[in-house]
């Protein structure tokens, strides 16, 4: 995935060890920088552990670094996730929230092990907690033990036949409802954005009553989104009155998102954005 080509200069949607990407901090806005990248968010799930050290790399860099999560949600809307946008990584409170949704990815993960070692898929537990290195868990690192082992052929290969929702070994999450993630956002100072839309089951439904809790934004420009659901989501915007957001979901591993800066985000966006904080 290494490339050195010029991307656009605004990623607002981008993940490091801290949870479940393959780099850290440091290295994640360093490859933002060779791309060209000016202002990124770094969004990994549940957890602001990485912006202190995104933020120095980026004053050295040249890169305005936004703190931001991503929180992750269970419920009946799909994968309803939402991106907290200008979040203090110094708010204790928010610490203690973000803490107790780590330890229940956590909890879900050591289920999954056992599940995948009752199917005979014989993967450690303790090997997945290296993998994460101290990050947030999650499923990607259960996926990379099993590539691993042997028994998939690919990352992807993991989830789509053992921990994706409806396989075998899936454990469904513990935690907030998509309108409890934007309320934890807004109660905290953020500016809460609803992640990858596509994912999202019953959208039409759903966005209003987001927008209710305090929705600000949703991402309209994602490297899954065609250009008819971007047009769609277009639509969704101008009709709830959303920022348009866009980000490349940069994991460093496996084809999930596409390479930093690779995704078209509005230049207004940023001022958009900051001009929703509360």
């Amino acid at each position: 995935m290494v490339s050195l080509t010029v991307a656009f200069p605004i990623d607002l949607h981008t993940h490091s060890l801290r949870s479940d990407g393959a780099l850290s901090p440091k290295e994640l806005v360093l490859r933002a920088a060779s791309r060209g990248v000016r202002i990124q968010a770094l969004s990994d799930h549940d957890t602001l552990a990485g912006v202190g050290e995104a933020i120095a790399t980026g004053a050295k860099s040249g890169v305005r670094i936004i703190p931001a999560t991503e929180l992750n949600t269970e419920s009946e809307w799909g994968d309803a996730h939402v991106l907290g946008y200008f979040v203090d990584p110094a708010d204790t409170a928010l610490e203690d929230r973000l803490r107790w949704l780590r330890e229940n990815r956590g909890r879900r993960v050591e289920l999954m092990v056992e599940k995948l070692n009752g199917l005979g898929y014989a993967i450690d537990l303790d090997r997945v907690l290296e993998i994460a290195q101290g990050g947030a868990l999650g499923r990607p690192h259960v996926a990379q033990a099993l590539l691993e082992k042997g028994y998939v052929r690919t990352f992807d290969e993991a989830f789509d036949t053992l921990i994706a929702k409806h396989s075998p070994a899936y454990v469904s999450r513990v935690g907030l409802a998509p309108i409890e993630a934007v309320e934890l956002v807004r109660a905290h100072g953020g500016v809460p954005s609803l992640a990858h839309p596509g994912t999202v089951s019953g959208l039409d439904d759903l966005l209003p009553k987001l927008v209710a809790a305090g929705l600000a934004g949703i991402e309209v420009y994602y490297p899954d989104h065609s250009p008819t659901f971007v047009a769609r989501c277009l639509g969704l915007a101008r009709t709830h009155g959303l920022v348009t957001t866009g980000g490349s979901d940069f994991h460093g591993r496996s084809e999930h998102g596409s390479d930093l800066g690779a995704t078209f985000v509005p230049p207004e966006t940023i001022a958009n954005l900051e001009a929703r904080r509360r």
